[in-house]
């Protein structure tokens, strides 16, 4: 790859680029910041996402990145040092811990390259050598938090001086008021996801998008479901779209617990979802059922700005987002009869007051969630540390 010729070049470095959250928003900033002038790298592992990138053409450079093996977490120092050195960088943008000790010290080996760092989660603290690794991604410049409660997780459970705190800054995700408005969903592309998914006409759908990983859920929402299908005045039909690359074991765990119960009739999981705005536009209900607090939660607000009824785990960023039966319901997180009981009261709530919670989650989301907001404030983030 050639050499890149312009003042202003960052770098991002993420694990890999296959569908989430911390990877779409490295997209949407990424394509941010060209509009702005810059110009962007991003590296990774790789992943079905790069093509968002071609399309943009911000180039792509293809490291092991997902890879917690010591031996190549060393070698990724040089790899990175290379990039940086060959095309100028200027700041480097890290969003997982394992790349960060490669680019961290990659980074020590110039002069004047400044480091962000986004922390998309409450990391595990159980013991001292947790802590340590983690640590690395609060050596930056400047933090970024997704949410409210990522910063205060952070200054609870790690010790930061007074100006170090000062660097953390709550920068939340945003969510494209255009791409995701029913309005701009056309019935070609509903009809195609109905079809290729197979769903039948006239039953309610619930959608779960999430990568098929222990903590986001399934397992609790599955048991609710388990429940609600005892109920003859109840019929749905569950999605559960997302990645299942890594994790064959707990899908193989679901399909169990599903077989068991007698959900088979009930429950399909489509693999990854590459048209989220029509997913979402023929469901009724969308959950959202981590079982253990997560820092944001892109699927609540897309949902919201989609017009569409969203469920939640009362914990985490969660709760930034959602006023319990104003603009969604929050469920008892790991509680599938309280996941059971939400479900149905919003299965059997009249259109009418349905409509007042999506309206007006749809303009709390328009004012305080829109992606140009977020790339805007990372904009002027990356200004303010290369003057």
């Amino acid at each position: 790859m050639t050499s890149i010729e312009n003042k202003k070049i960052i770098l991002q470095i993420i694990p890999s680029m296959e569908m989430g959250g911390a990877e779409i928003g490295t997209i949407e900033v990424s394509r941010y910041m060209k509009k702005k002038g810059w110009n962007v790298i991003v590296a990774s592992s790789g992943g079905s996402l790069i093509n968002k990138l071609n399309v943009k053409n911000i180039p792509h450079i293809k490291l092991p990145l997902k890879s917690k093996n010591p031996l190549i977490i060393f070698f990724n120092i040089f790899r990175i040092a290379w990039i940086i050195k060959k095309n100028k960088v200027k700041i480097v943008h890290l969003r997982s811990r394992a790349p960060a000790w490669s680019a961290y010290y990659a980074c020590s080996l110039f002069r004047g390259i400044k480091i962000v760092s986004t922390i998309h989660g409450a990391y595990n603290v159980q013991n001292i050598f947790k802590k340590i690794y983690n640590s690395i991604m609060l050596k930056s410049t400047k933090i970024i938090a997704i949410s409210k409660y990522v910063k205060n997780y952070l200054l609870t459970n790690y010790k930061f001086t007074k100006k170090k705190s000062e660097s953390i800054i709550v920068i939340p995700r945003g969510v494209d008021p255009e791409r995701f408005d029913s309005r701009n969903v056309d019935s070609k592309r509903l009809f195609f996801l109905l079809n290729h998914w197979h769903l039948p006409d006239g039953i309610p759908i619930i959608l779960f998008p999430s990568r098929i990983a222990p903590f986001k859920g399934h397992k609790t929402l599955l048991k609710a479901l388990t429940i609600l299908k005892k109920n003859p005045k109840i019929k749905f039909i569950c999605l559960m779209p997302g990645s299942t690359k890594e994790n064959s074991n707990y899908e193989n765990e679901l399909n169990s617990i599903i077989e068991d119960n007698e959900l088979t009739d009930y429950i399909r999981f489509p693999g990854p979802c590459f048209d989220m705005p029509a997913a979402y536009k023929i469901s009724d209900i969308i959950v959202s059922a981590a079982d253990k607090p997560e820092g944001f939660g892109r699927i609540i607000i897309e949902s919201q700005s989609m017009e569409r009824p969203v469920i939640a785990s009362a914990h985490g960023g969660s709760l930034e987002l959602i006023k319990n039966n104003y603009n969604g319901l929050l469920f008892k997180p790991k509680s599938e009869q309280d996941l059971a009981d939400k479900i149905k009261y919003l299965l059997l709530l009249p259109q009418k007051e349905k409509q007042k919670i999506v309206k007006r989650a749809k303009e709390f989301v328009n004012k305080k969630y829109n992606v140009d907001n977020m790339c805007e404030l990372n904009f002027k983030l990356y200004n303010s540390i290369i003057k």
